[in-house]
């Protein structure tokens, strides 16, 4: 499970002075898990998303409670004061809200996101490292097994491509290239999606330039959410997906094999287009009924 560490450095600064003040003057303040938690923060160590969220879960609730000291006028500690300090302050919470809105989306993402494999081109540049390819085409069939599918023209219209990541067989960990920092390039053309990118002087970087000028590596892949979808000739014969709009592309990515059609999201959408049009036939059926027997209620009237 993926960690994270990039909290405000005022969240730390706010858990140690909690810390500080229980070595100083002990506290009966807080609870085991709230004082391991402030040491965590303390020590900027990554949290897993159930410990963002518990974290985000204490702050919300106990702002109410903090004053801004750790004594009152009596000196008796305000133990609300002390551990919302414990758990990072008030930088710490909307850090905490945004990095779970965040892991929600990519949560809702990963369940809707698809991946297409093509061998059409992937090539080296002749000398130099430019590593170019194609994403996906325009209006050809692509064999998904149980059903054909296809790119409409338009399909990236209206997609979101302003963070799109060249990856290698689509590890997160394996970044070759990212049009936010302008180094991979993407163009439309009249025949489908394609890439380009300079082969970054690392270890990985060198690797994929080689194995791709070899021939080792060959076959693009790209990642996806569909936006909008048809499909034809659902009843007679093998169905037809036409991907009408792309929501979002993540990334494009050599790959070292075609990914197997991984066809779950367009199974769930097919089935769902399915158990629409049966409803509809249900209540079409239904609505005939009816009408016959109101027409023979009235011929026998």
């Amino acid at each position: 499970m993926p960690t994270f560490n990039d909290y405000p450095q005022s969240a730390t600064d706010a858990a140690k002075r909690a810390l500080r003040h229980r070595e100083e003057n002990g506290t009966s303040c807080g609870t085991r898990v709230g004082w391991f938690r402030a040491g965590q923060i303390a020590n900027r160590e990554g949290l897993d998303e159930d410990e963002i969220t518990r974290t985000y879960s204490f702050l919300s609730r106990a702002a109410v409670y903090d004053q801004g000291k750790y004594k009152d006028e009596n000196d008796n500690e305000i133990c609300g004061s002390i551990m919302y300090d414990a758990w990072g302050g008030p930088t710490m919470l909307p850090w905490a809200e945004r990095m779970v809105n965040k892991l929600k989306e990519e949560k809702k993402n990963d369940n809707q996101m698809e991946k297409r494999s093509i061998t059409f081109e992937l090539r080296a540049k002749p000398e130099s490292r430019t590593i170019a390819g194609v994403a996906t085409l325009f209006n050809k069939a692509y064999d998904m097994g149980w059903y054909d599918e296809e790119m409409d023209r338009d399909v990236f219209v209206n997609s979101t491509m302003s963070d799109v990541v060249a990856l290698f067989n689509h590890d997160p960990n394996m970044v070759l290239a990212r049009t936010t920092s302008g180094t991979l390039q993407l163009n439309i053309t009249d025949n489908g999606l394609e890439y380009e990118f300079e082969a970054p002087n690392t270890s990985l970087g060198n690797d994929i330039l080689e194995m791709v000028r070899r021939g080792d590596i060959y076959q693009s892949s790209f990642a996806f959410t569909v936006e909008k979808e048809d499909w034809e000739n659902m009843k007679d014969k093998k169905p037809k997906r036409i991907i009408r709009s792309i929501n979002k592309v993540f990334d494009v990515s050599p790959v070292t094999y075609p990914a197997n059609p991984d066809t779950k999201v367009a199974k769930r959408n097919f089935d769902n287009i399915q158990d629409v049009e049966d409803k509809g036939i249900t209540i079409d059926l239904e609505n005939r009924r009816k009408t016959l027997h109101l027409h023979n209620l009235t011929l026998n009237s």
